[in-house]
């Protein structure tokens, strides 16, 4: 019987740039209103693989919304991708 040899290959995480993160928050701004509501960035986070989306939601207003009106503006898209930077969100 041969000689058999299994390879093991490494999974090689590699996160998600700024930019691809710019994306994704855009791709789901399903109104195209500019704004991104708790559910549209609750589907957001689920699409970035995120186990508690409901609480990324909630943290990431506290860590973007700067104008306090519940909903992520373009204006502060830099707070929220800088917030999702942190939670070190990976390509599959």
């Amino acid at each position: 019987m041969g000689n058999s040899k299994s390879k093991t290959y490494k999974r090689v995480l590699v996160p998600f740039s700024e930019e691809q993160l710019a994306s994704v928050f855009k791709n789901h701004d399903g109104d195209g209103d500019g704004k991104l509501t708790k559910e549209e960035l609750k589907q957001a986070f689920d699409y970035l693989g995120s186990r508690f989306s409901s609480f990324r939601v909630e943290e990431a207003l506290r860590a973007a919304d700067t104008d306090g009106d519940g909903f992520i503006s373009m204006a502060e898209m830099g707070k929220l991708i800088q917030y999702a930077k942190s939670r070190k969100y990976t390509l599959c």
